[in-house]
């Protein structure tokens, strides 16, 4: 009787670790360099662009390990400022891959443009197959946007299973 009640009580601890281990907060910092970018002037308003980006580059997470990603975004913008949306994606050095779209907003301070907002997760594969979940971000772009601008941007994204 010991051994079914010991063998039931690991089991339910197993299954509670594994349920521990689904859900995580990913965190890292993207370090990226625009690859793409191009802008259609609008003429409602002083400055009033829409535009299409892309930048790659290198993610760093905080134990050292390094993975890829990229961002492809809209913005509209006026004068370096306001809203932008983009599909994001990390790859880890497993080949696992995780995809989420953030929205947020950008404004310019001085010669630099910072931004933040807000993430959800789409999908991924791997160890991020079937994810869902939310997050956050902050960050900033060193230089205006355009061809060879670089930024990074800090990730907090809670990945749900």
């Amino acid at each position: 009787m010991n051994r079914i009640l010991t063998a039931a009580a690991l089991i339910v601890g197993m299954t509670a670790l594994d349920t521990a281990i689904a859900d995580e907060v990913l965190k890292f910092r993207g370090i990226m360099h625009a690859t793409f970018a191009e802008f259609q002037q609008l003429d409602d308003v002083d400055g009033h662009t829409f535009g299409m980006n892309r930048h790659s580059g290198i993610a760093s997470l905080p134990d050292g390990a390094a993975g890829t990603c990229y961002l492809t975004a809209h913005t509209d913008y006026i004068k370096g400022t306001g809203t932008f949306a983009s599909f994001n994606g990390l790859t880890l050095k497993d080949g696992s891959q995780l995809w989420y779209r953030a929205a947020g907003k950008t404004r310019v301070e001085g010669s630099t443009s910072v931004f933040d907002g807000t993430v959800t997760v789409v999908g991924g594969k791997g160890r991020f197959e079937g994810a869902k979940g939310d997050g956050t971000f902050t960050g900033t772009r060193l230089s205006p946007l355009a061809v060879g601008a670089d930024l990074y941007i800090d990730w907090v994204i809670n990945v749900k299973k």
